[in-house]
């Protein structure tokens, strides 16, 4: 291993060369010349040649049921290697990335090698990385790089049995060893966000392994935004002098609030693990201002899901009962759809509905719309 890692090191005084092909190759001619295998170095063994005949998998009720389960974390884990490999290299180079057309191209080679039954396919770090450090500049280094290995398959693979463990294990290394730097973490924690999310990932990875690691790091992820959505920031809007600008009240002291008006952001967007807190915390700050008009800007949501409708209709229909009414602000085109397919004649109403908050701040200077529970 030693021998092999030098031997890496100093070919990559000449950038053009494949160091690491030239020390696995060296590397089997010694284990023929010098019988390393007698000397108790561990070897690959024998690789089984593939089969590339196309057809469905062959497998029974039971094993369909295990492979669905499987594949829910598999689809999760390679996602999260692959983008987080690709966006990584992008944004090293400077490239731009194309999500459809990267991600079309990953579920379409996961579809041919499962009709291959081949192994799943991502672009892992290991290999994103060893191609971007060997000096790839096109996607004519990925033909390129088949082609070889499916010169390898065809030819060289009964070599691999001869290779050395250890001799592997350093290729790969080499392969990683230009793109392991801390300074991505050490970024992420200065900026102070996500730092339980760095700190989780990390020692998931180290206790479980590179596998149920980005598993469980991915999980906590899912996890922490469900508890940053369904634990909502409310801010109290109000106007600043001589503009159309509503901003955060308590941060600026200047802002005017609208009178006889509460006017409220979520900082977060409406779905059913926060529709419902949100809006009885909305209702209880009116009724604390005691004011006759409740606004929400909706700039935070693009769409509402049926938990998300049904608690804004009701919270119309409270205020309605109150003597109070809802107006809404910032209101996306699907939102305003949905609204006015299900109430019509109530929060669905266009009187109520506004692009702007300074609009429906506006339309509170004039009489209330009629039958207002808009």
């Amino acid at each position: 291993a030693l021998a092999a890692g030098g031997l890496i090191a100093w070919l990559r005084r000449w950038p053009s060369w494949p160091a690491s092909l030239i020390a696995l190759v060296a590397a089997i001619i010694a284990t023929r010349l010098l019988d390393l295998r007698s000397a108790g170095v561990e070897m690959v063994g024998t690789v089984a040649a593939p089969g590339f005949a196309p057809h469905l998998p062959d497998l029974g009720r039971d094993a369909w049921l295990r492979v669905a389960e499987l594949a829910v974390g598999l689809v999760v884990l390679l996602f999260a290697e692959s983008w987080g490999s690709m966006r990584a290299l992008a944004l090293q180079r400077g490239d731009t990335l194309n999500a459809n057309r990267e991600l079309l191209a990953l579920g379409a080679a996961n579809l041919a090698s499962g009709l291959l039954q081949g192994m799943p396919v991502g672009a892992g770090f290991s290999a994103s990385a060893a191609n971007h450090g060997a000096g790839a500049q096109s996607r004519r280094a990925g033909a390129i790089a088949c082609g070889v290995l499916g010169l390898a398959v065809a030819v060289a693979l009964p070599a691999l049995q001869w290779l050395p463990r250890p001799v592997l294990g350093v290729a790969v290394i080499a392969a990683l060893w230009h793109a392991l730097s801390p300074a991505p973490l050490v970024a992420t924690w200065r900026l102070g966000r996500d730092r339980l999310l760095v700190a989780g990932a990390v020692v998931a990875v180290l206790a479980l392994g590179l596998l149920h690691g980005m598993l469980a790091a991915v999980a906590l992820s899912i996890v922490e935004a469900l508890r940053r959505f369904s634990q909502p920031v409310l801010h109290e809007l109000a106007a600043l002098p001589g503009t159309r600008n509503f901003v955060n009240r308590p941060e600026h002291p200047d802002a005017v609030p609208v009178p006889g008006a509460l006017i409220l952001r979520p900082q977060e967007p409406l779905f059913f693990a926060s529709a419902e807190r949100v809006m009885a915390e909305a209702a209880a700050r009116l009724a604390a201002r005691g004011a006759a008009t409740l606004v929400l800007s909706l700039e935070e949501s693009g769409d509402l899901d049926s938990t998300a409708l049904e608690c804004l209709l009701e919270l119309d229909r409270r205020l309605q009962d109150r003597g109070q009414r809802l107006l809404l602000a910032r209101v996306k085109e699907p939102v305003r759809a949905l609204l006015a397919r299900s109430a019509p004649d109530g929060l669905g109403r266009p009187e109520g509905l506004f692009w702007s908050v300074a609009d429906a701040a506006n339309s509170l200077a004039g009489p209330a719309p009629p039958g207002s529970g808009a």
